[in-house]
């Protein structure tokens, strides 16, 4: 089975074939050919990049609680929960498995983050994802650009996703004193 990063590989390459096969190939020119391989190659990064993963064969439940620890303990403070699952249930879809969503926040990292950047609002609230699957629960995280024109920004995500992914790694181990390493 393919990951989404093959899948939207294959959907640029797809797409670039298409395009060739309309145009005579002997008619583009070198930089046209190069632009279309820039695309397809870089098409997918960004969302891949973005999202860190583990698994785990914990109990949701352990997990869950787990998350909410790592959470706290990194001076986060959890601003909501959303129980995505439980909500598609109520709806009628029985064997609809568990999904949450906590969110969270640092109101000092996020001031020192919108200082230097006022976009990046759109990162808040953080937010880890829990996810029933098979038998594993995947748990993730979205982590902020680290190649920016902001080298100061720059800065801040890389100390962020390092939190970030820490928190994501205590929640899917079965070593209490992960958080103690990082």
């Amino acid at each position: 089975m393919l990951n989404k990063y093959q899948s939207c590989l294959f959907a640029n390459l797809f797409a670039i074939q298409k395009l060739l096969f309309r145009i005579a190939f002997g008619k583009l020119s070198m930089q046209v050919i190069s632009l279309c391989l820039l695309v397809f190659l870089l098409g997918c990064t960004n969302e891949t990049d973005q999202l860190y993963e583990e698994t785990t064969q914990k109990s949701f439940a352990n997990v869950v609680q787990d998350a909410e620890f790592a959470i706290t303990e990194n001076n986060f403070r959890i601003t909501n929960r959303l129980h995505i699952g439980s909500a598609i249930k109520k709806r009628g879809s029985i064997d609809f498995p568990q999904n949450e969503i906590i969110l969270f926040c640092n109101l000092t990292i996020a001031e020192e983050m919108l200082k230097i950047e006022p976009r990046y609002i759109n990162y808040c609230p953080y937010k880890v994802t829990i996810t029933d699957s098979d038998g594993y629960i995947t748990i993730g995280t979205r982590l902020l650009p680290l190649k920016t024109s902001n080298p100061k920004m720059d800065k801040v995500a890389k100390n962020l996703n390092k939190i970030l992914r820490s928190m994501v790694e205590y929640a899917a181990s079965e070593d209490p004193f992960i958080l103690e390493q990082n």
